[in-house]
């Protein structure tokens, strides 16, 4: 794992990530105190009106309420559960910006989605935390896409349709994986362990913590779960027998049953009206490669 972590390392070093609003760093050492203060938090909210337009759609999804201000935000969500929204919500805004980052940033808010309307299923994790799982399991494919454009599309194209055979396919292309870059990225921005775990051992049979006190199981499910729903909504382009299996395992292990499955489904094929699928020019023939390998 040394030498993947220090080529992951490498590369992501050769990489320039968008920047991440001032206002995130602020807001979260605000929301780390004993005892926050609530107008600090409100100014920092306020203080970016591009990124607090993208804040509210993100804050009336997670809390099922139309939000319209930022202390509206605050008295809904709480001072400890604002900054995991409102760093949702800098990720999407600072990643949709250009090249293939777009089409890898719009998937990952449908997963992001799709795992946020299934957790309110399940009491040991929150619902805003289960968003930002979805939004950044993948964000190592958003370094490889930048650092080798066409080189990461076959890897792109694996975790899509074959999860399990992604990382010795990025072994095999870079000598480390998207998960070993995401860790780098996670810890640069302080993401807490849960999901910092959760992106590691995405493909691994994780056990579930009896205290409660990693919700990495419960994200790494609901992940497998969120794959099959967000494929399906893709004119079924991505359905294959591994997704397939790992989405009904999954929803034994967490007892999500058809009519949550459902729900989280409209969920995001509402959100598709707004959110192309991956288009083939961006794959080109990767897809019907892949499919005769």
């Amino acid at each position: 794992m040394k030498h993947q972590l220090a080529v992951a390392a490498n590369i992501l070093n050769k990489v320039k990530l968008p920047k991440i609003s001032n206002e995130v760093t602020e807001l979260q050492n605000e929301s780390l105190k004993p005892d926050p203060d609530i107008n600090v938090i409100t100014r920092c909210i306020n203080r970016n009106p591009k990124l607090f337009t993208k804040f509210l759609a993100v804050a009336s999804f997670m809390s099922k309420k139309e939000i319209h201000t930022a202390r509206q935000a605050v008295d809904i969500l709480g001072t400890k559960g604002i900054f995991t929204v409102f760093f949702s919500s800098a990720i999407e805004f600072s990643f949709q910006s250009k090249g293939d980052s777009v089409i890898i940033v719009n998937h990952a808010i449908k997963i992001a989605t799709a795992m946020a309307e299934l957790s309110s299923k399940l009491k040991e994790i929150k619902s805003s935390d289960a968003y930002l799982y979805g939004l950044i399991y993948n964000v190592g494919y958003i370094v490889l896409s930048q650092y080798a454009p066409e080189k990461y599309k076959p890897c792109y194209l694996a975790s899509l349709m074959t999860p399990s055979e992604a990382p010795q396919k990025e072994l095999d292309a870079f000598g480390t994986t998207s998960a070993h870059i995401g860790i780098y990225v996670a810890k640069k921005w302080h993401v807490k362990n849960s999901v910092y775990c959760g992106i590691l051992f995405q493909q691994e049979e994780v056990e579930k913590c009896p205290e409660g006190k990693n919700q990495a199981y419960e994200l790494i499910n609901l992940l497998n779960i969120a794959r099959m729903i967000v494929a399906e909504s893709e004119d079924s382009r991505y359905v294959t027998d591994e997704v397939r299996s790992s989405a009904a395992k999954s929803m034994q292990k967490l007892g999500i049953g058809n009519l949550h499955y459902i729900r989280a489904q409209k969920k995001v094929k509402e959100l598709g009206k707004e959110l192309r699928s991956i288009p083939e020019e961006v794959l080109g023939n990767e897809e019907v490669k892949y499919a005769m390998s």
